[in-house]
């Protein structure tokens, strides 16, 4: 449990800094490192021509009979000292994806992507650095990703190997933030209700 707390730490400090709802850019330095941010004017002057706008995740229904739906659709039990896992839908495919309130991106394990049918080596490359150090991972595009009755896409995710082979990845804030959260620890139940 504690090598899994180190891998989310690094994941959960990513260098991006966006809300959900915000269009999002990313800029390369002259470093190589890739930068994303939700404020155009903040990319250095001389990386600006070069930066790309990424555009925005937006939120909508699910279509009927696509996903389960009702009042348990974002409900999920979990038991003291475990972390809460939230069943979900990429391109049609289930995944077990824990909650990471301090990721700032969804992250998916190249084993959970290629059952997608994703291309995980031909997305971009990018750098992951975190309080534990960094690595580097692709990044891939997911067309729509189900959760709690909605439909979040198209989403830019990061594709990483996680330390345990019990989950498919992280489901971090660039999806969270399109959803409330709620957890009642007394009752080992938490809520995703979609905003």
């Amino acid at each position: 449990m504690i090598r899994l707390a180190g891998a989310l730490s690094l994941l959960a400090t990513a260098a991006l800094t966006t809300s959900a709802a915000a269009e999002l850019y990313q800029w390369t330095d002259g470093a190589g490192v890739r930068h994303y941010t939700s404020d155009s004017t903040t990319i250095p002057e001389a990386y600006r021509e070069g930066a790309r706008d990424m555009g925005s995740p937006r939120v909508r229904e699910v279509p009927a009979g696509e996903s389960r739906r009702g009042a348990d659709a974002g409900v999920m039990r979990f038991t003291s000292g475990a972390p809460v896992v939230a069943a979900v839908l990429v391109n049609g495919v289930a995944m077990r994806l824990i909650v990471d309130t301090g990721a700032d991106r969804t992250v998916i394990s190249p084993a959970a992507a290629a059952r997608t049918g994703l291309a995980v080596d031909a997305g971009r490359s990018l750098r992951v650095v975190g309080v534990t150090g960094g690595t580097t991972a692709n990044e891939t595009v997911v067309t729509h990703m189900d959760v709690a009755g909605a439909r979040v896409g198209p989403l830019r995710v990061i594709v990483l190997d996680t330390p345990s082979d019990s989950f498919d990845g992280l489901l971090g804030r660039d999806v969270l933030d399109f959803f409330t959260l709620t957890v009642d620890s007394r009752a080992g139940r938490a809520t995703l209700t979609p905003r």
